[in-house]
């Protein structure tokens, strides 16, 4: 008999926005305020005012949010850390979580309040939430359907597919999955018989 399901959250629903989203939007350069907004399929899911500052009009390294949840205005800061990269070549921002206090680079809406996956019990990723055939499925016939988005990378039109007599990371890739697909065949073929 199977279980009852647990309909628990999922990170690919939530509402979320990391630093490289800033980044890419241009918020991070000293003092800027605007609007974020989430779409699905053409809807609007959800806005949001963020403010960044990095030591410009005010003092201190900090994301202002201001959103409205349940007819409630919201508004609290969240502060932004520089630790040294793990390369050595400069720092790299963070977020301090508001309620764990760990440092993070994505930050997801449960409840009233954006915080770390940490913070977030019970919520799963999508592929936590596959049944044991779907798995199978995804295992056997994954390879060959990702295979074709891997192969117009490395097939495009002057890609580099070696570099200094070594696969480029596009080209292991590919190479990876035609091995993958070489075993689900295997499989699919000893099966059959």
């Amino acid at each position: 008999m199977g279980r009852i399901p647990a309909f628990k959250n999922n990170f690919n629903d939530l509402l979320r926005f990391s630093l490289a989203d800033l980044k890419r939007h241009g918020y991070l350069i000293g003092w800027y305020s605007a609007p974020l907004t989430w779409t699905r399929n053409g809807y609007k899911r959800g806005s949001i005012n963020i403010g960044v500052n990095l030591d410009c009009l005010w003092p201190g390294n900090y994301v202002q949010l201001d959103y409205i949840v349940d007819g409630r205005s919201m508004s609290y800061r969240i502060e932004l850390a520089q630790l040294p990269s793990n390369l050595g070549k400069g720092n790299v921002w963070y977020f301090v979580c508001p309620l764990t206090g760990e440092h993070c680079r994505t930050l997801y809406k449960v409840g009233d309040y954006f915080a770390s996956r940490k913070a977030q019990k019970g919520t799963l990723y999508e592929s936590q939430t596959y049944s044991k055939h779907y798995r199978w499925l995804d295992k056997t016939f994954g390879p060959e359907l990702k295979l074709d988005g891997v192969y117009d990378e490395v097939y495009k039109r002057y890609a580099k597919k070696y570099y200094r007599g070594k696969p480029t990371p596009k080209m292991r890739k590919a190479l990876a999955l035609e091995r993958a697909c070489d075993l689900s065949k295997d499989l699919i073929c000893k099966s059959l018989n």
